[in-house]
């Protein structure tokens, strides 16, 4: 292209000095004519050239150079001329003569097998009508090169030629690919290391590793130079502040399929943290700012410690909302010592001005507002507005929420803005299945935990099947009257048939309860207070002397009942959680001065722990107690008492491996349940598709006792399994777990089997 440039103005050049009027001083240009061109408008190469009709040419006649390089700018032309005719009187007639570059018809790939064709039509970028330069095709044959490159197959070779044209005058550039092997990393070598092994800084280089018998031998630059960095960083994180990479050379064997890589290194010397001091601190004391600085005189220095130091002290004045405070380290080496003194200016703290909610198209601002701890006119607070956002994901309303924070000029306001990203939260469900508990089950049912956009929740089941049937409408105000307490209501009837001794047991109730959020012992807690009426009928009985001989726990009865409720729930999401704790106690009285014709008592425990282990791997365990006693002649009803084994949705009940509601006491009659109970849960998660898709591992421990003395720690039936949970947007959590229960002989007599265990709906915590 540069040559086509300098020859045609060269010959324009030639041409107006073989003009008879180039005795003239100045030319004026009368007419200009366009030849050549196809595609491009003649206006538009008159407007880019800068010549019109009517100008005047200067002396060096340095417009006509001008013109042709602002044409060729255009990139439409392969070659620009201009010729000029003058008469006597002055006047001078100009020819713009162009040839149009290739248009483009379409990319052809030849020979692609392991890169597929739209991933390659998406890195060249080239688009059918556009024109062709000699500088497009190789920018297209580099980025081709480049995605197989970064593939691992640096052989590739490409040629790119145009094909015959089409009836419309277009050309497809015709790409041919020449894959190659996938080149091998077989050896990677370091030099000049000496205090650190080879071996040390092989595992820092995650991404990059010779072939083994099981992986590595995959090369990417893009992860190369990465792997690079972190063997600097290993190296400044044990000491060695100046060490860096010399140089690093990758060759081929002969048959040039195996790669190989030559590192050198300069470790330089050893430090160690000298004296750590620090000035300008009035706000944090002494004492904060040496719990806040972890790198002690006297160790081996370490980068990482370096920058956590300064990242907590700049992380503590933002949390106390000097976020324009700054801590400037300065290092001063000694010898192998290096002295780290932090000089800070804590500055004025900065005020929120404004608190504002972007992206929630359903879900109105009060409901979110509601739930966050920080207010304009409020001394910004790092650690506030970590807790309004775990407050806000708490709701489970939405996919993503995301803080901004824009300072003003001199940092003294801010504005704080929550960007939300909502997802689907009701579920409407038709369907059948099959359970140990229920049978064959047909469901419909509506659930909407964001009504309306009021954060209220309206529920609706009904569920219908060979052993199973039950109905249910809730309705839950989480804010009366736009303050934090709750208020919730449902009614609910029920028939289920116990398989083991062959009745089925009705029950038709009601419940009301009302909650509060509590200052004390933190926000974190609430309490609730609820009143329930339900009757329960024990009939159908297949078992004559069942019938006739009923047992106490068999009566039919009439609950009148009070229940009181505390929890405390700190976890960071409320599904799939990473940290944080659930404390919950649960309180229920019935009979008495309430009325009804049953009294007992029935108290429940549950403990939960989270916390990350390594990786991506979460954590929990769970400890539940449960107690129930009759009182005032009457004994604790059937219905009420423990009945652990499979998955229990209603009592929160988990102990896999083991036949739904089979683990506890029996009595003569076959019946099972216990007054007593005790289950622990180990679970392991680590998520294969993030808030989507997780695997899960687990440990279950449990059991249930005819009378409370009996609990033991050490009485326990055991199981172990895996399953997986998925998050599916219309129906809830679908979990499927598989267990193994260690001691079937000692619950049904069977022996140890796997056993497949569904979970539906809500994560129980």
């Amino acid at each position: 292209m540069s040559f086509f440039r300098s020859t045609s103005l060269f010959f324009c050049i030639l041409l107006f000095f073989s003009c008879g009027a180039f005795g003239q001083t100045t030319l004026k240009v009368s007419k200009i004519e366009v030849t050549g061109n196809v595609s491009a408008e003649e206006t538009g190469i008159l407007f880019n050239s800068g010549l019109s009709e009517g100008m005047t040419l200067s002396e060096d006649r340095h417009e006509i150079a001008t013109a042709i390089r602002n044409i060729y700018s255009m990139g439409f032309f392969d070659d620009v001329r201009i010729e000029g005719e003058a008469s006597p009187s002055g006047d001078l007639k100009l020819r713009v003569t162009v040839k149009e570059l290739p248009k483009l018809d379409k990319l052809v790939l030849q020979g692609n097998k392991k890169i597929k064709k739209d991933k390659l039509e998406k890195a060249v970028g080239l688009v059918p009508g556009q024109f062709i330069s000699p500088g497009r095709e190789q920018r297209a044959k580099n980025q081709i090169l480049d995605l197989y490159t970064k593939e691992g197959y640096l052989l590739t070779e490409v040629s790119l030629k145009l094909g015959e044209a089409t009836p419309k005058g277009r050309q497809p550039l015709i790409a041919k690919v020449d894959e190659g092997p996938r080149v091998q990393l077989r050896g990677v070598h370091f030099y000049g290391n000496q205090a650190v092994a080879a071996s040390k800084l092989q595992k820092q280089m995650k991404n990059t590793k010779p072939k083994g018998f099981l992986r590595g031998g995959d090369f990417k630059e893009e992860d190369f130079q990465g792997d690079l960095r972190k063997v600097v960083d290993y190296y400044r994180k044990s000491g060695y502040r100046d060490a860096y990479v010399v140089s690093d050379s990758l060759y081929y064997d002969a048959t040039k399929k195996d790669l190989f890589i030559d590192i050198t290194v300069e470790e330089g010397p050893l430090y160690h943290f000298g004296k750590i001091t620090w000035s300008g601190n009035k706000i944090l004391d002494d004492k904060e700012m040496a719990s806040l600085v972890i790198a002690q005189q006297g160790q081996v220095y370490s980068q990482e410690q370096f920058d956590k130091s300064r990242e907590q002290v700049q992380a503590q004045y933002s949390n106390i909302g000097h976020i324009a405070a700054q801590v400037a380290p300065k290092e001063t080496v000694r010898g192998d010592t290096i002295d780290i003194h932090f000089n800070i200016e804590e500055k004025d703290p900065s005020k929120i001005r404004m608190v504002t909610i972007a992206g929630n198209s359903k879900t109105k601002d009060r409901v979110i507002r509601r739930e966050l701890v920080i207010r304009p006119g409020q001394t910004f607070s790092r650690a506030l507005l970590e807790r309004s956002l775990r407050n806000v994901n708490l709701l489970n309303y939405f996919n993503n929420v995301e803080p901004e924070v824009i300072p003003n000029e001199d940092l003294s306001q801010i504005d704080v803005t929550l960007k939300v990203e909502e997802k689907s939260t009701g579920t409407a469900s038709v369907g059948a299945g099959f359970s140990g508990q229920g049978g064959l089950v047909g469901t419909i049912g509506l659930s909407i935990p964001n009504f309306l956009g009021n954060g209220q929740l309206l529920s609706f089941s009904w569920e219908f099947g060979t052993r199973l049937s039950q109905f249910q409408v809730g309705f839950t105000e989480p804010w009366l009257f736009n303050t934090p307490t709750s208020l919730s209501g449902s009614v609910y009837r029920t028939a289920q048939r116990y398989l083991e001794s062959e009745f089925d047991i009705q029950s038709i109730g009601a419940s009301a309860q009302v909650g509060r959020r509590l200052r004390w012992p933190d926000d974190y807690s609430r309490a609730s207070i609820g009143y329930g009426i339900s009757q329960t009928r024990f009939v159908n009985f297949t078992n004559d002397s069942l019938r006739v001989n009923r047992p106490p726990q068999l009566r039919d009865n009439l609950t009148s009942r009070v229940s009181l409720n505390f929890t405390r729930d700190s976890r960071d999401l409320p599904q799939f959680a990473t940290t944080g704790s659930v404390f919950s106690s649960n309180s229920m009285l019935a009979g008495g001065i309430l009325g009804g014709n049953i009294n007992y008592y029935r108290h429940s425990l549950d403990n939960s722990f989270y916390f990350p282990l390594f990786w991506k791997v979460a954590l929990s365990f769970k400890q539940q107690v449960g107690l129930i006693a009759g009182f005032g002649g009457s004994t604790s009803p059937f219905n009420e008492r423990f009945t652990p084994g499979g998955i229990d949705m209603v009592d929160g009940t988990v102990l896999r491996g083991y036949e739904d509601r089979s683990v506890g006491p029996r009595d003569a009659s076959g019946l099972v349940g216990g007054r007593a109970m005790l289950i622990y849960n180990l679970e392991a998660s680590f998520p294969v598709v993030k808030n989507q898709v997780y695997f899960i591992a687990f440990a279950d421990a449990g059991n249930s006792w005819e009378h409370i003395g009996e609990l033991s720690l050490v009485d326990l039936r055991r199981s172990a399994g895996f399953g997986v949970r998925i998050f599916a947007p219309v129906v809830g959590i679908l979990g499927f777990d598989f267990g193994w229960g260690f001691d079937r002989s000692r619950v049904d007599g069977q022996p140890v089997q796997m056993i497949t265990h569904f979970q539906f709906g809500p994560q129980q915590f």
